[in-house]
């Protein structure tokens, strides 16, 4: 019994982590595999693997010219160029000072772990396929103390509850990641869990890269022959990390409503349902966590975050009768693979159309080889036989009529791959046209705001892992470890991080970081106009005004540094200030110069642009003229051939009948001189005299 593993009970937690799987699995299936196929799209795998075998049949070029890569990197690079920045702001008075190194904590924290580069890479999956995740853990494998990590999670791993309906799956009562671990990998982490059982196939599915090691010899066999069949080649094991909300019961007692637990609560019911003491029960909600492979309870406890899951997604559209999630992937398909076809289409039908080919009979020529080697040439001389042109022995083969309409049906499915998303040319910077740079700026935001609900998502995400990060930060990183902070002089400086018992409740504001470019372009702007106008009412400018500056870090440093300095005299503060406003003023001016000349030379290179555009129309011209009078050229030629050919039948036949005329003259002539000596003799003959 002991050694029988199917006798082992399996754990409630396995059961209700198989459930929520067959229930995800069957909701999303359809899902997967359109995101699957999104990421073929981008990836430039546009055509169907029984599309390309057509194709190689009836020897079709399948071509492929990528447009979705370039509008879904228009997309990722204005969130870039965009990056916001998390604040906590205190909602009693007194915690500003917590306020201030718990945000520089968080800033530290997600420089520590890279969280912008993943945010992006989820930000793109959002993109693709309209769901991106990412999850905040801490690692204790690079920092013995524990450090936060942001990261990335692939959302082909992820599993959702089916009746999750809000955006970013934000009522979500569970939430599940199922990844691939190796067997060493796996063992190293849990070394007294049993792999036989931990490997077991879930719901009776064939495990391709399983290492379960099966008790009867016909099913390891079985087992051996998927391995070595397996096309991955390396043995793994699925892994679920599931994190679930579990309804508690609590209760308010009395009148300064203070909070029992169901245990405590039992205890003193009794006694006060004798003195009459009212209480309310509250029904609340307890994130539990579970880590379990095959029919294995691995880890199992609370969440670290204890108001939800450490998994936060954001999402895109949703489709409302699957209830799932999609992207922007998802209207740009249709579009490339119509262009993609008619590309391939236009293509067959030049490369398999007539070109210059002839009709001839086999006896036209003397030579069929040599008249078929130089056919082509434009200053070849073919010998024919006679009578081979005028017979029309020798025809020229009709050229296709090419489909009219058929490259604007194509160009129409290219430009609808951005048309369909509302990504114009304004804001991939393609526009080539000439127009004023304020209609560019009016054009550039309407293609934003048609895909403003992407950013709205992350926004979201930003709130929700803040308070996540939060957590992690005053829970599990307030040791009194020393943080680098930015202090408000600019200066660089580590401060314990400490618990505080007291620290009241923040609110999450997410804003538009400094570090993102068109953030400080956009306040350096309106800075540059105001400038002057605080500076003769006497206003004094703050340090942190160098921080949207166009100026290199180090150099807004040291004003700072020179700013702190001199606070406490005012003389010098005022020279500091008038030179501040001279640079800011030489900046100003240096920024329009550039900016002119920026203007100059895009217009430069819109003319020049322009006059190879006419240049190339002028050659293409050229070449086409030229070909047309080769073309006449080598007509002209035949015609003349064909001309003194039948100028030499008609000599030909013109001698022809002039002999026939001689000879007949001849012949008349020689019969006449013939009769003329026949009439002769009769007349020379004398008479017989008769006899005596």
């Amino acid at each position: 019994m002991g050694d029988d593993k199917s006798d082992i009970e399996t754990p409630d937690v396995v059961k209700m982590v198989h459930r929520f799987y067959r229930e995800a699995r069957d909701h999303t299936e359809a899902w997967r595999e359109e995101a699957r196929e999104n990421y073929d799209m981008v990836s430039g795998k546009q055509w169907a693997d029984d599309d390309i075998e057509t194709l190689k049949k009836q020897q079709r070029p399948a071509v492929t010219f990528n447009r979705i890569m370039r509008t879904i990197n228009a997309i990722i690079g204005t969130q870039v160029s965009n990056r916001q920045e998390t604040r906590f702001i205190p909602r009693e008075e007194g915690d500003a000072k917590v306020n201030e190194v718990l945000t520089a904590a968080a800033e530290w924290a997600r420089d520590e772990s890279d969280a912008e580069d993943e945010e992006s890479d989820a930000f793109e999956d959002m993109c693709v396929t309209g769901v991106g995740v990412t999850e905040t853990r801490l690692d204790f494998e690079s920092d013995p103390e524990g450090t936060i990590r942001i990261e990335r999670v692939d959302p082909l791993e992820m599993f959702f509850d089916p009746g999750a309906t809000k955006r970013n799956a934000s009522d979500t009562r569970w939430v599940m990641r199922i990844r691939r671990m190796g067997v060493e990998e796996f063992k190293i982490r849990w070394p007294d869990a049993d792999t036989d059982i931990a490997s077991a196939p879930w719901e009776d599915e064939r495990d391709e890269v399983s290492s379960r090691t099966h008790v009867y010899p016909q099913d390891a066999y079985k087992n051996k022959q998927a391995l070595l069949g397996s096309r991955k080649g390396k043995p793994t094991i699925r892994v679920a990390h599931v994190q679930w909300a579990e309804p508690v019961s609590s209760y308010r007692v009395g009148k300064k409503a203070e909070k029992l637990d169901a245990k405590g609560f039992d205890k003193l019911k009794k006694k006060l349902d004798e003195s009459r003491v009212g209480y309310i029960r509250q029904q609340q909600v307890v994130w539990k966590q579970a880590f379990v492979a095959g029919g294995v309870e691995l880890e199992s406890g609370d969440c670290p975050y204890e108001h939800g899951p450490t998994f936060r997604s954001m999402t895109y559209k949703r489709d409302r009768n699957k209830n799932t999630w999609y992207g922007v992937v998802r209207a740009m398909r249709d579009p490339q693979r119509w262009g993609n076809k008619f590309l391939s289409q236009i293509l067959d039908i030049l490369n398999k159309g007539a070109k210059g080919g002839v009709l001839i009979e086999n006896d036209a020529t003397d030579d069929m080889r040599e008249f078929e080697a130089t056919w082509a040439r434009p200053d070849a001389v073919h010998k024919l036989k006679s009578g081979a042109l005028a017979g029309g022995k020798i025809q020229q083969k009709q050229p296709v009529p090419y489909p009219a309409g058929l490259d604007r049906l194509m160009q129409f499915a290219m430009d609808g791959v951005q048309e369909v998303t509302g990504i114009n040319l304004e804001m991939m910077g393609l526009a080539n046209r000439a127009q004023a740079g304020v209609l560019e700026a009016q054009r550039k935001q309407a293609g934003l705001t048609i895909v403003m609900p992407l950013f709205d998502a992350l926004r979201r995400y930003r709130k929700e892992q803040g308070r996540v990060l939060l957590h992690f930060i005053t829970e599990y990183l307030s040791d009194g470890r020393l943080i680098r902070i930015i202090g408000k002089n600019g200066n660089e400086q580590y401060v314990p991080l400490a618990k505080q018992a007291d620290t009241a409740k923040y609110d999450v504001i997410v804003d538009e970081a400094p570090t993102s470019p068109n953030m400080k372009e956009r306040v350096y702007g309106a800075l540059v106009e105001i400038l002057p106008a605080l500076a003769k009412v006497g206003v004094p400018m703050p340090p942190e005004l160098l921080d949207y500056a166009p100026i290199p870090s180090g150099l807004a440093q040291k004003w700072k540094e020179l700013i702190q300095k001199s606070s406490g005299n005012p003389e010098q503060m005022a020279q500091a200030f008038e030179a501040l406003k001279k640079q800011a003023e030489q900046l100003a001016n240096e920024n329009k110069l550039l900016k002119d000349r920026r203007e100059e030379t895009a217009a430069n290179m819109q003319m020049r642009a322009q006059e190879l555009e006419a240049n190339m129309q002028l050659k293409a011209q050229e070449a086409q003229m030229q070909a047309q009078l080769a073309e006449a050229e080598h007509a002209a030629k035949m015609t003349q051939m064909q001309r003194e050919h039948e100028l030499k039948v008609a000599e030909a036949n013109h001698k022809m009948q002039l002999a026939e005329i001689e000879l007949g003259v001849k012949l008349r002539i020689g019969q006449a001189q013939a009769a003329a000596k026949t009439a002769a003799m009769k007349a020379n003959k004398k008479p017989e005299q008769p006899a005596a």
